[in-house]
């Protein structure tokens, strides 16, 4: 064997220990914490408020000319304000406290003040909203609507999701860009930017990003608001991007997910196939807890793959509050009947619970009508949103409801007034 094969040999040796080595201590530092996702979906839960939380709010949106809201909006709940996105490109703020309407925050358009996407994300004192204004730039606005900045990137793109501090743009890159702007793939999972935009670090993937050969296609489908909601839950909240592939293969990559959030001081990251949830702590992920999905487990490697996968688990969107870890998952993503669960992981008793989506949430608090979870406030907050119409039709089955002192805000509905947005903690 020549100098140059031994010295290979060695160094893949070298190379595979240490794998293996950080793997060990991954699974060591996990053992007490998992979130059992194949005991709970073979034992199927009816989730209801009281696994949530002990009290339930309601908050009736104010309904005005400028402040009507467009049907399966995306709903953000701040410290003070709610944060109100829908498809016909507009962003409104309502005041968290009485649901009143504050303005309008920017507008789409081609002018400098203009966003190209009204998904927003707030800094960490939450006095701004930032727009993306492709194909590298952020548009900031006050929250009284009015302009103040533009932020340019240094990177060729922009990350398909930010978590803003005070000193920092912390941007996760999961390559839906490539598809936007027709740049190449970032070779990172994390870029790490100063105020100005300016790129000062990056974390790489735990793996290569997909490079997408155009031959390879067979078809492209770009889908805008909550169109997939009901199939994919909070994860395409913002839109989706559905390729198929002429080897019968498909990819989903869903338009702004959150894949990096915070929970008090510590930054979370997951990625999508990845079946554990990380720290990001001094320019490393530390593993936080594992995903058993068991027979279910879905294969990094298979993640194209639309043939055997009716029986695998993707976990689609995570939240997270100091009690809870709520989380959505899809059996058989690429099916044409894929089964949306939600999940809720507590942290004390390691308790893992899921139910079924379609079956919603039954309020055993104050006897309200059952519905969906859209995850959390940035303080922790349990976040769901219905339509008066929908709560009009409830009614006419449960006339006894207006009785209801704690659902007081029923005497006052109007089938034709904004969503009532309802928080539990």
């Amino acid at each position: 064997m020549g100098r140059n094969k031994k010295l290979k040999l060695l160094l893949t040796s070298i190379v595979l220990l240490f794998l293996f080595s950080c793997k060990n201590l991954e699974n060591k530092e996990m053992d007490s914490k998992v979130i059992d996702i194949e005991h709970a979906l073979q034992n199927l839960s009816h989730l209801k408020v009281s696994d949530f939380g002990k009290t339930i709010r309601y908050i009736p949106l104010e309904t005005t000319d400028d402040g009507l809201i467009g049907r399966n909006p995306v709903v953000k709940v701040l410290k003070s304000y709610i944060v109100i996105e829908y498809s016909r490109g507009h962003c409104l703020l309502f005041n968290k406290e009485n649901g009143r309407f504050i303005a309008e925050i920017g507008h789409s358009g081609q002018d400098p003040k203009a966003f190209t996407n009204n998904f927003s994300w707030t800094d960490e004192k939450e006095e701004f909203l930032y727009f993306e204004r492709r194909p590298n730039q952020l548009i900031k606005y006050d929250m009284k609507g009015n302009f103040c900045d533009q932020i340019k990137f240094s990177s060729s793109g922009l990350a398909s999701c930010y978590l803003i501090t005070d000193s920092e743009f912390i941007g996760y890159f999961d390559g839906i860009n490539s598809f936007f702007d027709e740049i190449n793939s970032f070779g990172y999972a994390l870029g790490i930017f100063d105020k100005e935009g300016n790129l000062k670090d990056t974390i790489p993937s735990f793996f290569p990003k997909t490079q997408v050969v155009p031959d390879d296609i067979m078809s492209i489908n770009i889908f805008r608001g909550n169109t997939l909601y009901d199939r994919y839950g909070n994860w395409t909240r913002a839109g989706a991007i559905i390729t198929d592939y002429k080897n019968d293969a498909r990819q989903i990559i869903a338009a702004n997910a959150a894949r990096i959030w915070k929970n008090n001081e510590n930054i979370r990251i997951k990625e999508d196939f990845v079946d554990t949830l990380y720290t990001v702590s001094a320019g490393k992920f530390i593993p936080l807890i594992a995903f058993h999905t068991g027979k279910y487990h879905w294969p990094i490697e298979e993640k194209t793959n639309k043939k055997h996968t009716n029986e695998r688990v993707f976990i689609a969107d995570i939240s997270e509050n100091n009690d809870f870890i709520f989380f959505q998952c899809i059996m058989g993503m690429y099916s044409d009947s894929p089964v949306l669960y939600n999940g809720l992981y507590d942290k004390k008793t390691g308790e893992t619970k899921l139910g079924k989506h379609s079956d919603g949430i039954k309020d055993d608090l104050t006897l309200f009508m059952p519905f969906t979870s859209l995850g959390m406030s940035t303080v922790g907050e349990f976040v769901s949103l219905v339509e008066a119409g929908d709560v009009m039709e409830w009614l006419e089955n449960h006339p006894e409801a207006i009785n209801n002192e704690q659902l007081s805000f029923l005497k006052e509905l109007d089938g034709e007034m904004n969503p009532i947005v309802i928080l539990i903690e």
